[in-house]
């Protein structure tokens, strides 16, 4: 009996290779199709019996034809033997599909006595790999390929032009992924190829790259892992340079005039407290010409110094701003009484605007201990008071409130002011953003870095910043801080 025949027979046979992905097809020497399993038609599009007695010649495409018959020929003169196979082969609706599997000669096989070919679909793997391959070779990116061990199994021309290395020896196993990892980054890559491992993706991390010549190169870099038996992962790095070379020279730039500006003001400042002093001591017999103009000069020095305040607070909100993008915050990090703190900003607030009321409400513990720079959450609690004494009406009292929710320490000032859409909530929190013009300008005057740097000074304390409004109704801005005893952050 052949095996035509005996395929048709056998009921588990066929039930096995039904459901197989690949396809099962049976060739004569001349390469006509005798049999051909039932997946075929989910992945071809044609139908078994359409594919029977069809030469499978006629569905290859003709630039791979040349190819498949030479290897066909070859196979035909080695008995027993086996060949892998890749082509393209013409789709029941016109397209062509990359397919790719085997040939085995068992034409001396007596109950065979045929070229038996299994296939499979890997079009979409291949646009993959050729999509890869163009952008391996495009050169904007360094590629490389590196296994669990650190040897380089591929790498591009702009990676070895990156690293300072040649292909050659990237490839050659004379530089490893080892050799290209500063010491100080060793720690975060162990964490970052734990998340590869684990999801099959690392995310985008800034990290510097190790030079052949002990020099660095800052990269952002991501990966995938690609074959998770071998180990072998991809990884894209994108130099950086230009864009870290940029950023130092506006904080300098950010730094020089801010520290040139501040140095005149403070000289300004003490001046005009020492002229508003001279004036509190001046003799009290003056003539009445003299003391109305004394007056006038006290309200246009008191006015100056008012500005003055103004421009000063813009200079190192300027420097602050600087210090949040290079993450360089000086932080002073002790056990603190966060009761304390909210109880001596809000006086100090409170006398700044004595004809405002502000209502404090505490919890009932007099002890809420968290890990922070004392003066620095001062300041983000400033700087929402400030806001909305700024924005907030004359008669409407603003509420300051402490409380633990879950599990963290929350300080919240509640305005009734115009409130904020949601879109102005989304900005609010971003560099030089400004939204309504604020009811009273008097000495709170800003660049609209306030909340960016609250927001960055929170965050470094590990707690979170948000906001509450409804147009017409106020709104309430609040921050969050870890409960001292939950969590362990050093000075």
């Amino acid at each position: 009996m052949s095996f035509t025949a005996s395929l048709h027979n056998d009921q588990c046979f066929c039930a096995l290779i039904e459901h197989s992905p690949d396809v099962f097809a049976l060739l004569t020497p001349q390469g006509s199709i005798t049999y051909v399993s039932p997946s075929c038609e989910r992945v071809t599009g044609y139908p078994p019996k359409g594919l029977v007695g069809m030469n499978s010649f006629t569905l290859v495409h003709p630039e791979d034809l040349e190819t498949v018959l030479q290897q066909f020929s070859l196979l035909l003169n080695q008995p027993g033997h086996f060949l892998p196979i890749e082509y393209r082969m013409r789709h029941q609706n016109g397209t062509y599909r990359w397919m790719e599997g085997t040939a085995t000669n068992l034409l001396h096989e007596p109950t065979i006595q045929a070229i038996v070919v299994n296939f499979r679909d890997t079009t979409q793997r291949k646009q993959n790999e050729l999509k890869l391959r163009s952008l391996v070779e495009s050169n904007i990116l360094g590629v490389a390929v590196s296994d669990s061990s650190g040897h380089i199994h591929e790498a591009n021309d702009r990676f070895a032009q990156l690293v300072g290395y040649s292909k050659e020896e990237l490839l050659s196993g004379a530089a490893t992924k080892d050799d290209l990892i500063p010491a100080d980054y060793r720690q975060a890559l162990m964490h970052h190829e734990e998340i590869l491992l684990s999801t099959g993706a690392m995310p985008p991390w800034e990290k510097e790259c190790l030079r052949k010549d002990g020099s660095r190169v800052p990269t952002l870099m991501a990966g995938a892992l690609i074959d998770r038996e071998q180990g072998l992962a991809l990884v894209l790095f994108h130099d950086i340079s230009d864009r870290k070379e940029v950023e130092r020279r506006k904080q300098e730039f950010l730094c020089m005039v801010s520290h040139e500006l501040r140095t005149p003001l403070t000289s300004i400042m003490g001046l005009i407290e020492l002229a508003l002093l001279r004036i509190e001591q001046r003799p009290t017999s003056l003539p009445s010409e003299a003391e109305g103009l004394i007056s006038q000069i006290k309200r246009l020095l008191t006015s100056a110094n008012m500005h003055t305040e103004i421009e000063a607070r813009m200079v190192e909100e300027l420097l602050e701003a600087a210090r949040m993008e290079t993450h360089t915050f000086d932080l002073s990090l002790q056990q603190e009484n966060l009761v304390t703190i909210v109880q001596e900003v809000t006086a100090n607030q409170q006398q700044v605007a004595l004809k405002r009321q502000i209502e404090l409400t505490l919890p009932p513990d007099e002890m809420i201990a968290v890990i922070a720079d004392a003066g620095r959450i001062g300041q983000v609690l400033t700087n929402y008071l400030t806001n909305a004494l700024k924005y907030a009406p004359d008669d409407q009292v603003i509420s300051v409130r402490l409380a633990i929710v879950e599990g963290m320490a929350r300080v919240s000032v509640r305005d009734q002011g115009p409130g904020l859409t949601l879109e102005q909530q989304r900005q609010v929190w971003k560099h030089f953003y400004q939204g309504a013009t604020p009811r009273h300008w008097g000495p709170h005057g800003g660049l609209g870095l306030g909340l960016a740097i609250a927001k960055a000074l929170i965050e470094q304390h590990q707690g979170q910043v948000g906001v509450a409004s409804t147009p017409g109704q106020g709104s309430t801005f609040w921050f969050t801080l870890p409960l001292a005893n939950d969590r362990s952050l050093q000075p």
